[in-house]
């Protein structure tokens, strides 16, 4: 059995979710199998009853379990009636196209600040926000730029490859500890900035695809922002949900 490591930088509600995702996407839990109660996740794994049900929370927000009042939590069989444009598709849709993906981190920095779109989303500077931009790459050539805004929580250390490799979400719930319940995604084209144009190797003012997308906590509060520049010549936007991979 995987064991929780409680020295870590990562909260042991995200690394319980993280063993339980593993065992529904390789079929060990199939759809429609009940999962353990909270009281015996917890005694499983030697964690609170308050941890396992953030646990069980972030992995109903992924659709991959539903709860029935007076039964259970069961896994649930795969929603495939939305669209979700994941960073993570990113590298998959580059190697199906015979291409080498890559991650460059541009710039990481604290900002008491924060830009006024992300003021008319809602959201508040309170410690300060940690930005950071990413620049992804296919066989070197720069396809798309991403800004992203977050809290900033006091001593508590990212890495620099959690900035280039992990999730949005995932960077927020580590850091914060407070997890995302809800995201709001917005496509629309746009012309490119200089500051952007440089990055992607383009003359500024020429068109791109820009997707505009907030995290939101339980109180309904955007605890991370982020903005995506994509290269409508090198690059279009591919939704493949298949969240059950592990059912027969």
């Amino acid at each position: 059995m995987e064991k929780i490591n409680k020295n870590s930088f990562t909260p042991p509600f995200y690394q319980l979710a993280t063993i339980l995702e593993k065992k529904i996407l390789t079929g060990q839990l199939k759809a429609g199998e009940s999962l353990p109660s909270e009281n015996d996740l917890g005694r499983e794994y030697e964690l609170s009853r308050t941890t396992v049900r953030k646990c069980l929370s972030l992995l109903a927000e992924r659709g991959l379990i539903s709860t029935q009042q007076g039964k259970g939590t069961f896994v649930s069989r795969p929603s495939l009636d939305r669209a979700e444009f994941l960073m993570g598709e990113f590298h998959t849709h580059m190697v199906q196209m015979g291409k080498e993906p890559g991650y460059r981190l541009v710039e990481v920095r604290f900002r008491k600040e924060l830009p006024e779109f992300a003021v008319e989303l809602g959201m508040t500077a309170e410690q300060g926000i940690l930005y950071y931009c990413r620049l992804l790459l296919a066989d070197t050539e720069p396809v798309a730029v991403e800004h992203k805004y977050m809290l900033y929580i006091k001593g508590r250390p990212i890495l620099e490859n959690e900035f280039q490799y992990k999730a949005f979400s995932e960077i927020i719930t580590i850091h914060t500890d407070i997890l995302p319940v809800r995201s709001q995604a917005v496509l629309g084209a746009e012309s490119v900035g200089e500051f952007d144009a440089k990055l992607l190797n383009v003359a500024q003012g020429s068109p791109v695809l820009k997707l505009q997308q907030a995290l939101y906590a339980s109180d309904n509060r955007p605890i991370g922002i982020g903005v995506f520049y994509y290269r409508g010549d090198r690059y279009s936007l591919v939704s493949d949900i298949h969240p059950l991979k592990g059912e027969r």
